[in-house]
Protein backbone atom coordinates (compact mmCIF):
# COMPACT_ATOMS: atom_id res chain seq x y z
CA UNK A 1 0.00 0.00 0.00
CA UNK A 2 1.32 3.61 -0.85
CA UNK A 3 0.46 6.42 1.44
CA UNK A 4 1.01 10.20 1.07
CA UNK A 5 1.25 12.58 4.08
CA UNK A 6 -0.65 15.72 3.04
CA UNK A 7 1.68 18.81 3.46
CA UNK A 8 1.06 21.71 5.20
CA UNK A 9 -0.46 24.76 2.84
CA UNK A 10 2.54 27.17 2.56
CA UNK A 11 1.83 30.68 2.97
CA UNK A 12 4.37 33.91 2.21
CA UNK A 13 3.88 36.16 5.13
CA UNK A 14 5.87 39.89 5.19
CA UNK A 15 5.78 42.01 7.90
CA UNK A 16 6.18 46.02 8.33
CA UNK A 17 9.17 47.91 10.30
CA UNK A 18 6.68 49.79 12.38
CA UNK A 19 4.12 47.17 13.15
CA UNK A 20 6.78 44.21 14.14
CA UNK A 21 7.03 46.58 17.32
CA UNK A 22 3.43 48.09 17.72
CA UNK A 23 0.96 44.83 16.80
CA UNK A 24 0.76 42.12 14.65
CA UNK A 25 0.25 42.25 10.79
CA UNK A 26 0.02 39.39 9.05
CA UNK A 27 -0.45 39.17 5.27
CA UNK A 28 -1.56 35.67 3.06
CA UNK A 29 -0.94 35.46 -0.26
CA UNK A 30 -2.40 31.77 -0.08
CA UNK A 31 -0.64 29.07 -2.26
CA UNK A 32 -2.63 25.99 -2.21
CA UNK A 33 0.13 23.83 -3.53
CA UNK A 34 -1.15 20.78 -1.76
CA UNK A 35 0.87 17.50 -2.64
CA UNK A 36 -1.56 15.26 -1.60
CA UNK A 37 -2.67 13.96 -4.52
CA UNK A 38 -6.46 14.70 -6.05
CA UNK A 39 -8.67 13.17 -8.52
CA UNK A 40 -12.23 14.02 -9.51
CA UNK A 41 -15.10 12.25 -11.03
CA UNK A 42 -16.59 13.48 -14.13
CA UNK A 43 -18.31 12.16 -17.30
CA UNK A 44 -16.32 11.89 -20.45
CA UNK A 45 -18.83 11.44 -23.96
CA UNK A 46 -21.54 9.58 -21.83
CA UNK A 47 -18.82 7.48 -19.57
CA UNK A 48 -17.75 7.56 -15.86
CA UNK A 49 -14.28 8.81 -16.03
CA UNK A 50 -11.51 9.88 -13.04
CA UNK A 51 -8.81 12.32 -13.62
CA UNK A 52 -6.31 13.40 -12.23
CA UNK A 53 -3.98 16.99 -13.17
CA UNK A 54 -0.88 18.10 -11.56
CA UNK A 55 -0.90 20.42 -8.42
CA UNK A 56 0.28 22.95 -10.62
CA UNK A 57 -2.49 22.55 -13.38
CA UNK A 58 -4.00 25.97 -12.91
CA UNK A 59 -1.39 28.11 -12.07
CA UNK A 60 0.35 26.61 -15.19
CA UNK A 61 -2.21 27.83 -18.10
CA UNK A 62 -0.30 27.73 -20.52
CA UNK A 63 1.71 24.73 -19.68
CA UNK A 64 0.32 21.33 -21.21
CA UNK A 65 1.31 17.68 -19.94
CA UNK A 66 1.55 14.51 -20.79
CA UNK A 67 -1.54 11.66 -20.75
CA UNK A 68 -1.47 8.55 -19.00
CA UNK A 69 -5.46 7.10 -20.45
CA UNK A 70 -6.56 3.63 -18.86
CA UNK A 71 -9.04 1.54 -19.63
CA UNK A 72 -9.85 -1.35 -17.37
CA UNK A 73 -11.10 -4.96 -17.57
CA UNK A 74 -14.62 -6.44 -18.16
CA UNK A 75 -15.26 -7.60 -14.72
CA UNK A 76 -15.07 -3.07 -14.06
CA UNK A 77 -17.22 -1.56 -16.88
CA UNK A 78 -20.68 0.04 -16.36
CA UNK A 79 -22.13 2.66 -14.41
CA UNK A 80 -20.93 1.87 -11.00
CA UNK A 81 -17.86 4.79 -11.17
CA UNK A 82 -16.07 2.93 -7.27
CA UNK A 83 -15.01 -0.03 -9.82
CA UNK A 84 -12.49 2.04 -11.64
CA UNK A 85 -10.80 2.74 -8.04
CA UNK A 86 -10.23 -1.14 -7.99
CA UNK A 87 -7.19 -1.80 -10.62
CA UNK A 88 -4.76 0.44 -12.47
CA UNK A 89 -3.50 3.87 -11.69
CA UNK A 90 -6.92 5.69 -9.82
CA UNK A 91 -6.55 3.35 -7.85
CA UNK A 92 -2.97 4.48 -6.33
CA UNK A 93 -3.93 7.98 -7.18
CA UNK A 94 -7.11 7.35 -4.30
CA UNK A 95 -4.81 6.10 -1.75
CA UNK A 96 -2.54 9.02 -1.94
CA UNK A 97 -0.21 8.45 -4.80
CA UNK A 98 0.88 12.53 -6.12
CA UNK A 99 1.80 10.51 -9.54
CA UNK A 100 5.27 12.68 -10.14
CA UNK A 101 7.85 10.70 -11.68
CA UNK A 102 11.63 11.80 -11.81
CA UNK A 103 12.32 11.37 -15.36
CA UNK A 104 16.02 11.39 -17.30
CA UNK A 105 16.30 13.99 -14.34
CA UNK A 106 13.30 16.10 -14.68
CA UNK A 107 10.00 16.25 -12.34
CA UNK A 108 7.42 15.04 -14.72
CA UNK A 109 3.72 15.83 -13.60
CA UNK A 110 0.99 13.61 -15.90
CA UNK A 111 -2.40 14.26 -16.48
CA UNK A 112 -4.08 10.71 -15.60
CA UNK A 113 -7.66 9.53 -16.71
CA UNK A 114 -9.63 6.50 -16.48
CA UNK A 115 -12.57 5.95 -18.27
CA UNK A 116 -15.10 3.50 -17.91
CA UNK A 117 -16.53 1.61 -20.49
CA UNK A 118 -20.24 1.28 -20.30
CA UNK A 119 -21.02 -1.99 -22.25
CA UNK A 120 -19.82 -5.13 -21.13
CA UNK A 121 -17.34 -5.95 -24.59
CA UNK A 122 -14.30 -4.32 -25.96
CA UNK A 123 -14.81 -0.61 -27.15
CA UNK A 124 -14.88 -0.17 -31.22
CA UNK A 125 -12.11 1.93 -31.55
CA UNK A 126 -13.94 4.55 -33.05
CA UNK A 127 -15.89 5.17 -29.83
CA UNK A 128 -12.39 5.23 -28.23
CA UNK A 129 -11.04 7.72 -30.61
CA UNK A 130 -14.26 9.86 -29.81
CA UNK A 131 -13.07 10.23 -26.07
CA UNK A 132 -9.46 11.25 -26.82
CA UNK A 133 -10.90 13.64 -28.83
CA UNK A 134 -13.16 14.75 -25.79
CA UNK A 135 -10.09 14.66 -23.52
CA UNK A 136 -7.71 16.87 -25.90
CA UNK A 137 -10.64 19.50 -25.92
CA UNK A 138 -11.06 19.95 -22.32
CA UNK A 139 -7.49 19.10 -21.08
CA UNK A 140 -4.18 20.30 -22.00
CA UNK A 141 -2.39 17.08 -23.17
CA UNK A 142 0.24 17.19 -25.04
CA UNK A 143 -0.04 15.25 -27.95
CA UNK A 144 2.95 13.92 -28.74
CA UNK A 145 2.97 12.26 -25.33
CA UNK A 146 -0.51 10.35 -25.27
CA UNK A 147 0.31 6.78 -23.46
CA UNK A 148 -2.11 4.36 -23.04
CA UNK A 149 -2.71 1.20 -21.09
CA UNK A 150 -5.55 -1.23 -19.46
CA UNK A 151 -5.62 -4.80 -18.57
CA UNK A 152 -7.46 -7.60 -20.06
CA UNK A 153 -10.23 -6.01 -22.07
CA UNK A 154 -8.66 -2.87 -21.93
CA UNK A 155 -5.30 -3.86 -23.22
CA UNK A 156 -7.23 -4.98 -25.85
CA UNK A 157 -8.79 -1.69 -26.21
CA UNK A 158 -5.93 -0.42 -27.08
CA UNK A 159 -4.39 -3.29 -29.41
CA UNK A 160 -7.47 -2.73 -31.65
CA UNK A 161 -7.30 0.86 -31.69
CA UNK A 162 -3.94 1.19 -33.42
CA UNK A 163 -4.67 -1.96 -35.19
CA UNK A 164 -7.75 -0.54 -36.90
CA UNK A 165 -6.41 0.94 -40.02
CA UNK A 166 -6.50 4.71 -39.42
CA UNK A 167 -3.24 6.07 -39.66
CA UNK A 168 -4.69 8.97 -37.92
CA UNK A 169 -5.53 6.73 -34.72
CA UNK A 170 -1.72 5.09 -35.02
CA UNK A 171 -0.32 8.76 -34.80
CA UNK A 172 -1.87 9.50 -31.29
CA UNK A 173 -0.72 7.03 -29.41
CA UNK A 174 3.08 6.79 -28.23
CA UNK A 175 2.86 4.10 -26.27
CA UNK A 176 0.50 1.17 -25.11
CA UNK A 177 1.25 -0.72 -22.02
CA UNK A 178 -0.78 -4.16 -21.57
CA UNK A 179 -1.84 -6.74 -18.84
CA UNK A 180 -3.18 -10.06 -19.37
CA UNK A 181 -4.54 -8.67 -22.78
CA UNK A 182 -5.63 -10.67 -25.71
CA UNK A 183 -4.52 -10.25 -29.12
CA UNK A 184 -6.04 -7.68 -31.45
CA UNK A 185 -9.15 -8.79 -33.45
CA UNK A 186 -7.30 -8.13 -36.34
CA UNK A 187 -4.41 -9.95 -35.70
CA UNK A 188 -1.12 -9.39 -34.53
CA UNK A 189 0.76 -9.07 -37.40
CA UNK A 190 -0.88 -5.47 -37.49
CA UNK A 191 1.02 -4.23 -35.25
CA UNK A 192 3.66 -3.90 -37.33
CA UNK A 193 2.06 -0.70 -38.55
CA UNK A 194 2.34 0.92 -35.08
CA UNK A 195 5.68 -0.18 -34.29
CA UNK A 196 6.67 1.71 -37.65
CA UNK A 197 5.16 4.57 -36.70
CA UNK A 198 7.63 5.13 -33.71
CA UNK A 199 5.52 3.85 -30.73
CA UNK A 200 6.30 1.51 -28.03
CA UNK A 201 5.12 -1.34 -26.22
CA UNK A 202 5.42 -3.34 -23.12
CA UNK A 203 3.09 -6.56 -22.41
CA UNK A 204 2.32 -8.47 -18.87
CA UNK A 205 1.33 -12.17 -19.02
CA UNK A 206 0.98 -14.75 -16.68
CA UNK A 207 2.79 -18.52 -17.48
CA UNK A 208 -1.26 -19.80 -16.57
CA UNK A 209 -3.07 -17.32 -18.85
CA UNK A 210 -1.49 -17.38 -22.28
CA UNK A 211 -2.48 -14.51 -24.43
CA UNK A 212 0.11 -14.95 -27.36
CA UNK A 213 1.45 -11.25 -25.90
CA UNK A 214 5.07 -12.36 -26.59
CA UNK A 215 4.07 -12.84 -30.14
CA UNK A 216 2.86 -9.19 -29.81
CA UNK A 217 6.83 -9.01 -28.48
CA UNK A 218 8.46 -10.69 -31.16
CA UNK A 219 6.48 -8.87 -34.36
CA UNK A 220 7.02 -5.23 -33.18
CA UNK A 221 10.59 -6.65 -31.90
CA UNK A 222 11.53 -8.02 -35.72
CA UNK A 223 10.38 -4.50 -37.32
CA UNK A 224 11.69 -2.15 -34.82
CA UNK A 225 14.38 -4.09 -32.51
CA UNK A 226 14.05 -3.39 -28.63
CA UNK A 227 10.83 -1.52 -29.65
CA UNK A 228 8.48 -4.02 -27.58
CA UNK A 229 9.41 -5.48 -24.25
CA UNK A 230 7.82 -8.25 -22.45
CA UNK A 231 7.33 -9.49 -18.46
CA UNK A 232 6.24 -12.99 -18.28
CA UNK A 233 5.07 -13.52 -14.52
CA UNK A 234 3.82 -16.89 -12.21
CA UNK A 235 0.63 -16.59 -12.07
CA UNK A 236 -3.03 -16.04 -14.22
CA UNK A 237 -5.53 -13.80 -14.74
CA UNK A 238 -4.40 -11.68 -11.81
CA UNK A 239 -2.23 -9.45 -9.58
CA UNK A 240 -2.40 -6.26 -12.17
CA UNK A 241 -1.75 -3.77 -9.90
CA UNK A 242 1.51 -5.39 -8.86
CA UNK A 243 2.56 -3.42 -11.73
CA UNK A 244 0.16 -0.61 -11.47
CA UNK A 245 1.95 0.47 -7.87
CA UNK A 246 4.44 3.12 -9.02
CA UNK A 247 6.48 1.82 -6.03
CA UNK A 248 7.23 -1.30 -8.16
CA UNK A 249 10.27 -0.97 -10.81
CA UNK A 250 11.93 -3.54 -12.92
CA UNK A 251 15.90 -2.16 -12.57
CA UNK A 252 14.71 1.21 -11.64
CA UNK A 253 12.37 1.56 -14.38
CA UNK A 254 8.40 1.88 -13.79
CA UNK A 255 5.40 1.37 -15.93
CA UNK A 256 5.03 5.01 -15.64
CA UNK A 257 8.33 6.46 -15.91
CA UNK A 258 8.88 4.40 -18.88
CA UNK A 259 5.37 5.90 -20.08
CA UNK A 260 6.82 9.12 -19.54
CA UNK A 261 9.99 8.52 -21.84
CA UNK A 262 7.95 8.10 -25.08
CA UNK A 263 7.03 10.80 -27.54
CA UNK A 264 5.66 10.49 -30.52
CA UNK A 265 8.04 11.63 -33.61
CA UNK A 266 6.80 15.14 -35.10
CA UNK A 267 7.62 14.35 -38.72
CA UNK A 268 4.55 12.54 -40.32
CA UNK A 269 1.72 14.97 -41.12
CA UNK A 270 -1.57 14.01 -39.09
CA UNK A 271 -4.61 14.91 -39.98
CA UNK A 272 -6.35 18.52 -38.64
CA UNK A 273 -9.04 18.07 -36.16
CA UNK A 274 -12.66 20.10 -37.16
CA UNK A 275 -15.61 20.94 -35.07
CA UNK A 276 -18.23 22.52 -36.74
CA UNK A 277 -20.31 23.48 -33.30
CA UNK A 278 -23.16 21.81 -31.53
CA UNK A 279 -26.56 21.04 -33.87
CA UNK A 280 -29.77 22.05 -33.18
CA UNK A 281 -33.63 21.36 -32.49
CA UNK A 282 -35.66 23.52 -31.86
CA UNK A 283 -39.09 24.69 -33.56
CA UNK A 284 -39.18 28.32 -33.04
CA UNK A 285 -37.20 30.55 -36.21
CA UNK A 286 -34.31 32.56 -35.35
CA UNK A 287 -33.45 34.55 -38.29
CA UNK A 288 -29.36 34.70 -37.20
CA UNK A 289 -26.79 31.97 -35.55
CA UNK A 290 -23.56 32.29 -35.37
CA UNK A 291 -21.82 29.64 -35.80
CA UNK A 292 -19.11 28.38 -33.41
CA UNK A 293 -16.23 26.35 -35.33
CA UNK A 294 -12.70 25.17 -34.21
CA UNK A 295 -10.22 23.32 -35.33
CA UNK A 296 -6.68 22.00 -34.23
CA UNK A 297 -3.49 20.63 -36.27
CA UNK A 298 -1.78 18.24 -34.26
CA UNK A 299 1.73 18.68 -36.02
CA UNK A 300 1.36 22.91 -35.11
CA UNK A 301 0.89 23.90 -38.72
CA UNK A 302 -1.12 26.94 -39.80
CA UNK A 303 -4.76 25.92 -40.58
CA UNK A 304 -7.56 27.24 -42.88
CA UNK A 305 -10.90 27.33 -42.78
CA UNK A 306 -14.04 27.33 -45.04
CA UNK A 307 -17.58 27.27 -44.62
CA UNK A 308 -20.28 26.06 -46.74
CA UNK A 309 -24.00 25.14 -46.53
CA UNK A 310 -24.78 21.91 -48.08
CA UNK A 311 -28.33 21.92 -47.57
CA UNK A 312 -31.27 24.04 -46.84
CA UNK A 313 -33.44 26.36 -47.51
CA UNK A 314 -32.71 29.32 -50.06
CA UNK A 315 -31.93 31.55 -47.93
CA UNK A 316 -29.28 31.81 -45.05
CA UNK A 317 -26.20 33.79 -45.90
CA UNK A 318 -22.80 32.72 -44.49
CA UNK A 319 -21.26 36.39 -43.27
CA UNK A 320 -17.32 35.20 -43.74
CA UNK A 321 -17.32 31.86 -45.45
CA UNK A 322 -13.07 31.73 -43.94
CA UNK A 323 -13.17 32.49 -40.08
CA UNK A 324 -13.63 29.94 -38.37
CA UNK A 325 -16.91 31.53 -36.11
CA UNK A 326 -19.06 33.93 -38.32
CA UNK A 327 -22.56 34.42 -38.28
CA UNK A 328 -25.21 32.62 -40.75
CA UNK A 329 -28.40 35.42 -41.36
CA UNK A 330 -31.68 34.99 -42.95
CA UNK A 331 -32.79 31.88 -41.73
CA UNK A 332 -35.80 30.87 -42.51
CA UNK A 333 -38.59 27.33 -41.48
CA UNK A 334 -36.54 24.62 -42.27
CA UNK A 335 -33.62 22.75 -41.57
CA UNK A 336 -29.82 23.71 -42.48
CA UNK A 337 -26.86 21.81 -43.10
CA UNK A 338 -23.43 23.82 -43.03
CA UNK A 339 -20.04 22.15 -43.49
CA UNK A 340 -16.80 23.15 -41.93
CA UNK A 341 -13.72 22.19 -43.67
CA UNK A 342 -10.18 22.86 -41.68
CA UNK A 343 -7.35 21.94 -44.37
CA UNK A 344 -3.37 22.59 -43.15
CA UNK A 345 -0.52 23.64 -45.25
CA UNK A 346 0.65 20.53 -46.38
CA UNK A 347 -3.20 19.57 -48.21
CA UNK A 348 -4.38 17.36 -45.11
CA UNK A 349 -8.17 18.08 -44.73
CA UNK A 350 -11.27 17.75 -41.82
CA UNK A 351 -14.83 18.33 -42.00
CA UNK A 352 -17.72 18.58 -39.79
CA UNK A 353 -21.22 19.50 -39.71
CA UNK A 354 -23.77 21.37 -38.10
CA UNK A 355 -27.31 20.90 -38.29
CA UNK A 356 -29.59 24.10 -37.70
CA UNK A 357 -33.08 23.76 -37.28
CA UNK A 358 -35.33 26.90 -38.38
CA UNK A 359 -32.29 28.88 -36.72
CA UNK A 360 -32.25 27.55 -33.08
CA UNK A 361 -29.50 26.48 -31.17
CA UNK A 362 -30.01 24.12 -28.35
CA UNK A 363 -28.21 25.96 -25.27
CA UNK A 364 -29.28 25.27 -21.44
CA UNK A 365 -29.44 29.10 -21.15
CA UNK A 366 -30.72 32.07 -23.31
CA UNK A 367 -27.36 34.42 -22.89
CA UNK A 368 -27.93 37.97 -23.70
CA UNK A 369 -24.80 39.60 -22.43
CA UNK A 370 -20.96 38.86 -22.55
CA UNK A 371 -18.41 41.38 -22.35
CA UNK A 372 -14.67 41.96 -21.30
CA UNK A 373 -13.14 45.13 -19.46
CA UNK A 374 -9.92 45.40 -18.36
CA UNK A 375 -9.58 46.26 -14.51
CA UNK A 376 -6.33 47.06 -12.28
CA UNK A 377 -4.45 43.72 -12.26
CA UNK A 378 -6.85 41.79 -14.00
CA UNK A 379 -9.58 41.67 -16.75
CA UNK A 380 -13.05 41.12 -15.82
CA UNK A 381 -15.52 38.90 -17.91
CA UNK A 382 -19.70 39.75 -17.24
CA UNK A 383 -22.17 37.82 -18.69
CA UNK A 384 -25.76 37.73 -17.84
CA UNK A 385 -28.87 34.98 -18.91
CA UNK A 386 -32.08 35.66 -19.08
CA UNK A 387 -33.49 32.22 -18.67
CA UNK A 388 -31.72 29.06 -17.53
CA UNK A 389 -33.25 25.49 -18.19
CA UNK A 390 -30.99 22.47 -16.63
CA UNK A 391 -28.11 24.44 -16.37
CA UNK A 392 -24.90 23.30 -14.44
CA UNK A 393 -22.18 25.47 -14.94
CA UNK A 394 -19.73 27.73 -17.21
CA UNK A 395 -16.78 26.69 -18.33
CA UNK A 396 -14.56 30.35 -18.83
CA UNK A 397 -11.89 29.52 -22.08
CA UNK A 398 -9.02 31.78 -23.01
CA UNK A 399 -6.66 32.20 -25.78
CA UNK A 400 -4.04 34.79 -26.99
CA UNK A 401 -4.39 33.82 -30.83
CA UNK A 402 -8.06 33.67 -31.42
CA UNK A 403 -8.16 29.82 -31.86
CA UNK A 404 -6.22 27.66 -29.68
CA UNK A 405 -8.64 28.17 -26.21
CA UNK A 406 -7.56 26.51 -22.73
CA UNK A 407 -9.90 26.42 -19.76
CA UNK A 408 -9.34 29.20 -17.37
CA UNK A 409 -11.78 28.72 -14.79
CA UNK A 410 -15.36 27.43 -13.97
CA UNK A 411 -18.47 29.29 -12.65
CA UNK A 412 -21.73 27.17 -11.52
CA UNK A 413 -24.77 28.12 -13.19
CA UNK A 414 -28.53 29.30 -11.47
CA UNK A 415 -29.90 25.85 -12.87
CA UNK A 416 -33.56 26.74 -13.54
CA UNK A 417 -34.56 30.69 -14.12
CA UNK A 418 -37.11 32.47 -15.69
CA UNK A 419 -35.54 35.98 -14.61
CA UNK A 420 -32.16 37.72 -15.16
CA UNK A 421 -29.28 36.35 -13.56
CA UNK A 422 -25.54 38.08 -13.85
CA UNK A 423 -22.34 36.35 -13.42
CA UNK A 424 -18.87 37.84 -13.33
CA UNK A 425 -15.52 36.30 -13.49
CA UNK A 426 -11.77 37.51 -13.22
CA UNK A 427 -8.76 36.18 -15.03
CA UNK A 428 -5.76 37.69 -13.01
CA UNK A 429 -3.41 35.66 -15.37
CA UNK A 430 -3.74 38.20 -18.37
CA UNK A 431 -0.58 38.89 -20.39
CA UNK A 432 -0.67 42.46 -22.30
CA UNK A 433 -1.80 42.30 -26.01
CA UNK A 434 -5.34 40.64 -27.40
CA UNK A 435 -7.06 38.48 -25.33
CA UNK A 436 -9.87 35.70 -26.59
CA UNK A 437 -12.68 34.68 -24.19
CA UNK A 438 -15.23 32.30 -24.89
CA UNK A 439 -17.75 30.38 -22.76
CA UNK A 440 -18.84 26.85 -23.00
CA UNK A 441 -22.30 26.50 -21.32
CA UNK A 442 -22.87 23.00 -19.55
CA UNK A 443 -26.24 21.38 -18.53
CA UNK A 444 -26.64 18.92 -15.90
CA UNK A 445 -26.33 16.43 -18.68
CA UNK A 446 -23.36 17.61 -19.96
CA UNK A 447 -24.06 18.63 -22.85
CA UNK A 448 -22.45 21.76 -24.09
CA UNK A 449 -22.47 24.74 -26.44
CA UNK A 450 -20.38 27.53 -26.97
CA UNK A 451 -21.08 31.67 -26.20
CA UNK A 452 -19.70 33.94 -29.32
CA UNK A 453 -15.96 34.90 -28.42
CA UNK A 454 -15.22 38.63 -27.06
CA UNK A 455 -11.57 39.94 -27.32
CA UNK A 456 -9.44 42.62 -25.40
CA UNK A 457 -6.66 44.36 -26.15
CA UNK A 458 -4.61 44.83 -23.18
CA UNK A 459 -1.76 46.92 -21.97
CA UNK A 460 0.84 46.74 -19.53
CA UNK A 461 -0.96 47.17 -16.44
CA UNK A 462 0.99 48.76 -13.70
CA UNK A 463 -1.58 49.94 -11.80
CA UNK A 464 -3.96 48.14 -8.54
CA UNK A 465 -7.02 48.08 -7.51
CA UNK A 466 -8.71 47.16 -3.84
CA UNK A 467 -12.15 45.19 -3.09
CA UNK A 468 -14.00 43.12 -0.81
CA UNK A 469 -12.74 45.05 2.11
CA UNK A 470 -14.14 44.50 5.51
CA UNK A 471 -13.40 45.36 9.68
CA UNK A 472 -14.67 43.44 11.86
CA UNK A 473 -13.47 42.74 15.63
CA UNK A 474 -10.42 44.46 14.71
CA UNK A 475 -9.27 41.86 11.75
CA UNK A 476 -9.25 44.00 8.40
CA UNK A 477 -9.52 41.61 5.61
CA UNK A 478 -9.10 43.27 1.70
CA UNK A 479 -8.35 41.80 -1.52
CA UNK A 480 -5.74 44.10 -3.57
CA UNK A 481 -5.22 43.24 -7.51
CA UNK A 482 -1.74 44.29 -8.89
CA UNK A 483 -0.72 44.24 -12.41
CA UNK A 484 3.01 43.37 -11.58
CA UNK A 485 5.21 42.57 -8.55
CA UNK A 486 5.61 45.80 -6.18
CA UNK A 487 5.71 47.75 -2.82
CA UNK A 488 2.67 49.93 -2.13
CA UNK A 489 1.97 51.53 1.64
CA UNK A 490 -0.83 51.04 3.52
CA UNK A 491 -2.30 52.95 6.15
CA UNK A 492 -5.49 53.22 8.39
CA UNK A 493 -6.60 56.43 9.78
CA UNK A 494 -9.49 57.71 11.96
CA UNK A 495 -12.20 59.85 10.92
CA UNK A 496 -10.00 62.54 12.62
CA UNK A 497 -7.08 61.83 10.02
CA UNK A 498 -4.51 60.66 12.80
CA UNK A 499 -2.62 57.32 11.05
CA UNK A 500 -3.19 54.50 13.76
CA UNK A 501 -1.51 51.76 11.61
CA UNK A 502 1.15 51.99 8.75
CA UNK A 503 3.44 49.62 6.69
CA UNK A 504 4.70 48.65 3.67
CA UNK A 505 2.73 45.58 1.51
CA UNK A 506 4.10 43.53 -0.90
CA UNK A 507 2.20 42.42 -3.86
CA UNK A 508 2.68 40.08 -6.51
CA UNK A 509 1.46 39.99 -10.10
CA UNK A 510 -2.67 39.19 -9.75
CA UNK A 511 -4.83 38.72 -6.49
CA UNK A 512 -3.34 39.15 -3.04
CA UNK A 513 -5.13 38.30 -0.30
CA UNK A 514 -4.52 40.59 2.56
CA UNK A 515 -5.60 39.86 6.84
CA UNK A 516 -4.31 42.60 9.52
CA UNK A 517 -5.15 42.34 13.22
CA UNK A 518 -5.36 45.79 14.07
CA UNK A 519 -6.60 46.23 17.57
CA UNK A 520 -8.63 49.62 17.40
CA UNK A 521 -12.35 50.50 18.85
CA UNK A 522 -15.53 50.39 16.71
CA UNK A 523 -16.29 52.70 15.20
CA UNK A 524 -15.11 54.48 11.54
CA UNK A 525 -12.17 54.05 9.57
CA UNK A 526 -10.17 55.30 6.73
CA UNK A 527 -7.98 52.41 4.61
CA UNK A 528 -5.35 54.27 2.24
CA UNK A 529 -3.61 52.04 -0.19
CA UNK A 530 -0.79 54.28 -1.83
CA UNK A 531 2.17 53.66 -4.66
CA UNK A 532 1.95 56.38 -7.51
CA UNK A 533 -2.06 56.75 -7.17
CA UNK A 534 -3.87 56.17 -3.78
CA UNK A 535 -7.10 54.57 -3.45
CA UNK A 536 -8.75 55.29 0.01
CA UNK A 537 -11.91 53.05 1.39
CA UNK A 538 -14.12 53.69 4.10
CA UNK A 539 -14.82 50.73 6.80
CA UNK A 540 -16.37 50.53 9.74
CA UNK A 541 -14.74 48.12 12.76
CA UNK A 542 -17.89 46.45 13.88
Amino acid sequence: MITSKTQPMKTKIYFGKKAMYTMLFFISIVNFKNSFAQQFLTKIDGWNAYVHLPDEYNDSIFKSYPLILFVPGLGEVGTNASKLLINGPSAFINLGNTMQFMVNGKLEKPIVISIQPIDPWTPHPTVINRKIDSIVARWRCDLQRINTTGLSMGGQTWHNYVNYGSTAYIDRIASIVAMSAPQPDNGISNMKRFVLSGSKWWGFEGNSDPRDMDKIRDTMNAYVPASARYNLYIGGHCCWNTWYNPAWNENGESIYTWMLKQKRPAGSNVEPQSNAGKDSALATVVTSYYLTGSGNDPDGNAISFNWRKLSGPVSGVISNSTASQTWVTGLSMGTYKFELAVTDILGALALDTVIINDGNLVLPVKLTEFKAIEKAGYNALYWKTSMELNSHHFVVEKSTGGNDFILIGKVDAAGNSNREVNYQFRDINAPAGKNYYRLRVVDIDEMSAYSKVVSLDCKENESFSVEQVSFLNSKLQATVYSGSNKVINFALADPMGRIIFNSPVTLKAGANPLQLFIPSKKGLYYARFTEKEKITKAIINQ
